[in-house]
């Protein structure tokens, strides 16, 4: 079949997937194509069960045409997010709902070497579930927290995990002969934005997510940008104070020791000795014993905060700003407060204020994680059709 490059197959596939729903007529005018070009292209996508009819509905005349969508059952992807003590499993289908899932504990510390053995035995049961089921796993995502090469195969450094130049193509893809790849674990988070949550129908975004460390990961121009080594983003090491607080990262004052969750809980201790986890339960709680104190502990925060936004605002100047990960609970004590604060800058008063950001809370949850991997393994999956 000769088709320009208007009319190959996985602009027809990315098309579906953009729009959700769709039929034939609505590919044929979006990509420049004729109708019968679209009917074959769409055949057989049929045919190989990539797509699916969905029913009618009404179109151009009046008419009713038949809708087409990506078939969720076309097959699986395994999700893995690597946590501090933790490996989370995932198996998705191709509209990244969670068919089956699996925490697997382990020491703090642990070398990969320690918790690789733990990762292949449950990649193995899984496999063997999707084989039960009829269907094929396409590929193994893992999202870690950490600077991951461009390419997607080598964790760089994770700080938090303790780890550095992991090749899990070479360590995990190649001795289970799966496409395998590993992204930062906030990079997944913004994916999910994009497609499900806050970031949805954004040109440029930034994600900040709060808990053990603070990551960020930046849209722009509806991408994902990674800076030229795959680093972009870590705006936890960015300089907050000038010879602060030790980080674990070496440089001392990042950002993260202002803003992550020790730095609350310890604020919290001051208040009450025995104040022992930060958790959403926790703050609840001792919010309703000592607003007024908690009440401060959090403006210090929020300040904090704030005043580390701007920065990556004035820089980047997205549309918005999204405060998501474990801590995103936080949020609902100081939005007002880092609104103020990203609201006085010199940008926000450009053309009389006319130029508005609002820095809101993700809607997503702790599986924004989880769903964004699903995004870039489907991704990865169509591409190669």
């Amino acid at each position: 079949m000769n088709m320009n490059k208007h009319g190959n197959k996985k602009d027809v596939i990315s098309f579906i997937r953009d729009k959700g729903v769709t039929n034939r007529n609505e590919i044929s005018r979006a990509l420049g194509i004729n109708v019968s070009t679209s009917k074959r292209i769409v055949d057989d996508l049929l045919s190989s069960k990539v797509v699916r009819f969905n029913g009618m509905t009404e179109s151009t005349g009046g008419r009713k045409a038949t809708t087409l969508s990506i078939n969720p059952d076309y097959g699986y992807n395994l999700a893995v997010k690597i946590e501090v003590d933790k490996l989370a499993f995932a198996l998705l289908d191709f509209s990244s709902q969670i068919i089956k899932s699996k925490d697997i504990p382990f020491e703090k510390k642990a070398s990969f070497a320690e918790v690789k053995p733990l990762i292949k035995e449950a990649i193995v049961d899984f496999l063997l579930f999707a084989n039960e089921k009829g269907k094929k796993i396409f590929g193994v995502g893992f999202a870690v927290s950490g600077i991951v090469s461009k390419n997607s195969k080598i964790l760089i450094d994770s700080r938090l995990l303790g780890w550095s130049n992991i090749d899990f193509d070479k360590e995990i893809g190649k001795e289970i002969k799966m496409p395998v790849f590993v992204e930062h674990d906030v990079n997944c988070a913004a994916t999910a934005e994009q497609w499900f949550g806050e970031g949805k129908g954004l040109d440029s975004f930034l994600l900040v997510t709060l808990g053990e460390g603070t990551g960020s990961s930046l849209i722009i121009n509806k991408k994902l940008y990674k800076g030229s080594r795959g680093g972009a983003g870590e705006i936890g090491h960015s300089v907050f104070q000038k010879n602060g607080i030790q980080c674990y990262c070496g440089q001392k004052g990042c950002f993260e020791m202002y803003t992550n969750k020790y730095f609350l809980t310890a604020l919290l201790k001051k208040i009450k000795p025995d104040f022992a986890d930060l958790t959403e339960s926790s703050l609840k709680s001792l919010y309703k014993e000592k607003k007024n104190e908690v009440t401060e502990a959090l403006d210090e925060y929020a300040s904090n905060l704030g005043s580390g936004l701007v920065g990556p605002i004035v820089l980047m100047e997205p549309e918005k700003v999204i405060i998501g990960g474990e801590m995103s609970y936080v949020f609902d004590y100081i939005e007002k407060k880092v609104n103020e604060i990203v609201s006085s800058t010199w940008i926000s008063r450009l053309q009389g204020g006319a130029f508005k950001l609002d820095v809101v809370k993700s809607s997503l949850g702790d599986q924004s994680f989880v769903h964004g991997l699903s995004i870039l393994l489907i991704s990865r999956a169509l591409s190669q059709l």
